[in-house]
């Protein structure tokens, strides 16, 4: 339906390969407990919603650090005439201290967006988990494994097909919630539903037509379907599939959308969202998902005043906000965790893997977020041999914008800039040249006339980064990550889970929370990156952001300090594609 949530799939892929893994967030305490899930098990649900019983079998476990994922199949309750779409894959994610006779717990079904991309709602499960809130995730009609060889175009194929998918897309998330209302460790009345885009609108609907779910995430939702469709670019291919039918087969497939708009069955839902029940997460600047569609579904459900607006992110943009997103969802479901399992976990006498590189990744946030104390500024020097050409280059961080620069930064050469009172620069000659002190301040930030999609890039990675260092669960299910002892000290290589052309070395001496080196192994190239200096709130020394000393000075526009600031930024990251 919004066939531009691939971009957020692929966002979350490029998130996730450039971030490696973070900490463990507040986990709950306990042993891992025989609760009946072992490979080769087939086990029968006997209480369903349309009375007919169904068997599961347990394919496979994955133990995790926090968590374990149970690998499940079973039969989906509509058959249809492909018949690997007949038999749904299911990831079912377990705290690990789950007991079958211990406090029963709260679980969620996770829906993905539209181009069956799961890691967003994998990642959603893990958090979940490691929260202590049971999880399940599968793909959806014709996706992933279910589909044939044109995946969920297929669905497009038929009117009467595309009508079909709709219906058994609810049906399942009441097999779903079959599912886990059987299953001993879950509590049967605290079950619920949450989605991402595509998945959160058909979470609004599933949630309508089964009464037993409990609580309702929607992210990045709306109602009024037919407005989605014919104004969003994304849904492009949807509007041509309507354009092709005739006009009795396109008055049912519209007919078709507003009994699956949440908006229709909102009256449904509405008791249980006045009661608290329901989350809804939306962007401000949304371009996929008007606002209005979004303040419809809100007010159809009474919640209107309720809605928790991501401000300056759009559809695609929102990833910057993907950690607090899932934190927010976890806790919402977590309320309803028994208050005997609500215990911190112990912190262990030496850090994990994941606990490692969480704090590396706080300290990395923090340079660029959090300004210096009084007296104090950030320092990092780093080197590095790209392609035969050397970078060295020592950063010192002040106040406000106060900045020093110096080094070598490949073919550009060498270079000096900082700002302390004013912007300066020294040429290759020795010359320095210098704002005019005495001159109308247009601006101060070094960074004005840097590419703004580099800014954006930044600032959506450095807020992403420093939610997910708080998060652990999100990305372990994703990543692989190897631990080795070396002569130097710790060294943790990390790579995207199923593909090991790129990793990233991180080696640690110590109990330094920064490594001493970073080695990048893409496909194509290989680049080993030498951190000399790093420190936080180090000691200020006087003079450091202010020119060298010299005769030869020349006072020149701030302004064209900036753009020269600009063009050694630019150059940097075009080094780094």
């Amino acid at each position: 339906m919004l066939a531009g949530d691939r971009q957020l799939g692929k966002l979350a892929g490029i998130l996730i390969a450039f971030i490696g893994v973070c900490s463990s967030g507040a986990v709950l305490s306990g042993e891992e407990q025989d609760v009946g899930l072992r490979p080769g098990v087939t086990l029968t649900v006997t209480d369903t919603f349309d009375g007919r019983p169904f068997s599961y079998q347990v394919t496979g476990i994955t133990r995790k650090e926090n968590y374990q994922v149970v690998f499940v199949r079973y039969p989906s309750p509509v058959e249809s005439e492909l018949p690997q779409n007949n038999i749904i894959p299911v990831e079912y994610y377990l705290p690990t201290d789950v007991s079958a006779t211990g406090p029963k717990r709260p679980a969620v079904i996770c829906l993905h967006i539209l181009d069956g991309s799961l890691e967003l709602v994998r990642m959603l499960g893990s958090v979940l988990a490691s929260h202590g809130v049971a999880a399940v995730v599968f793909p959806l009609p014709y996706y992933g494994e279910r589909g044939g060889p044109s995946g969920p175009r297929d669905i497009l194929g038929k009117p009467q097909r595309f009508l079909r998918v709709l219906e058994q897309t609810y049906l399942e998330v009441r097999r779903a919630t079959d599912f886990l209302a059987s299953r001993p460790e879950v509590n049967p009345q605290r079950i619920g539903v949450a989605g991402i885009s595509l998945g959160a609108i058909v979470a609004a609907s599933a949630a309508e037509r089964e009464p037993r779910i409990w609580r309702a995430a929607l992210i990045l939702s709306g109602g009024d379907i037919l407005k989605i469709v014919a104004t969003a670019r994304e849904a492009e291919p949807l509007r041509e599939f309507i354009g092709r039918l005739s006009e009795e087969e396109r008055a049912k497939v519209i007919e078709g959308f507003r009994e699956a708009d949440p908006i229709t069955g909102a009256h449904l839902l509405r008791e249980r969202a006045l009661a608290g029940r329901v989350l809804m997460i939306n962007a401000a600047e949304d371009e996929v998902i008007p606002r209005d569609c979004t303040d419809q579904l809100a007010a159809a459900l009474g919640i209107k005043d309720r809605v928790v607006w991501l401000e300056g992110l759009g559809h695609y943009t929102a990833i910057a906000a993907l950690p607090e997103i899932l934190q927010q969802t976890a806790g919402f479901f977590a309320q309803d965790v028994p208050e005997e399992l609500q215990k911190a976990r112990p912190i262990a006498e030496s850090p994990t893997p994941l606990n490692r590189i969480a704090a590396c990744l706080r300290e990395m946030t923090q340079f660029y977020m959090e300004e210096p104390r009084a007296g104090t500024c950030h320092i990092l020097h780093l080197a590095s041999e790209v392609e035969g050409q050397t970078f060295d280059v020592l950063l010192i961080r002040g106040r406000g914008h106060q900045f020093r620069l110096e080094g070598q930064l490949g073919s550009f050469g060498r270079v000096m800039a900082g700002q302390g009172d004013y912007p300066w620069l020294v040429a290759r000659t020795g010359k320095v040249f210098a704002g005019e002190p005495g001159a109308p301040l247009e601006t101060k930030s070094p960074l004005t006339y840097v590419q703004g999609v580099l800014l954006e890039r930044l600032r959506f990675t450095m807020l992403a980064l420093a939610g997910l260092a708080g998060t652990p669960a999100a990305l372990e299910p994703l990543l692989q990550i190897k631990e080795e002892k070396t002569q130097e000290g710790v060294s943790l290589t990390v790579w995207p889970a199923g593909n090991e052309s790129s990793k990233i070395t991180l080696t640690f001496g110590g109990l330094s929370n920064m490594p001493n080196v970073v080695g990048i192994a893409l496909t194509d190239q290989s680049v080993t990156i030498r951190i000399k200096s790093w420190q936080l709130h180090a000691p200020v020394s006087a003079g450091v952001f202010s020119p060298p000393a010299g005769d030869s000075v020349q006072n020149v526009s701030r302004n064209d300090l900036y753009r020269m600031f600009g063009a050694l930024v630019n150059f940097a990251a075009e080094q780094f594609p």
